[in-house]
């Protein structure tokens, strides 16, 4: 992998974690890590980050 794909793979790896994990003493609420997961990223690349398929249909619910 080329840097800027490890990057944007830990970008992505983080953003799963804030949206699964609530946590009260975050920068982020859980809405706000799902919204940029949706904007950032595919189900593809959460998938392959290892996403639990439950969060993946309820981030992309929509779709």
């Amino acid at each position: 992998m080329i840097e800027s794909e490890l990057r944007r793979r830990r970008t992505i790896e983080t953003l799963i974690d804030l949206a699964t994990n609530s946590d009260p003493g975050g920068c982020w609420d859980d809405s706000r890590a799902e919204d940029l997961l949706r904007s950032q990223s595919t189900p593809a690349e959460v998938r392959a980050a290892g996403m639990d398929e439950s969060m993946i249909r309820r981030i992309w619910a929509e779709l």
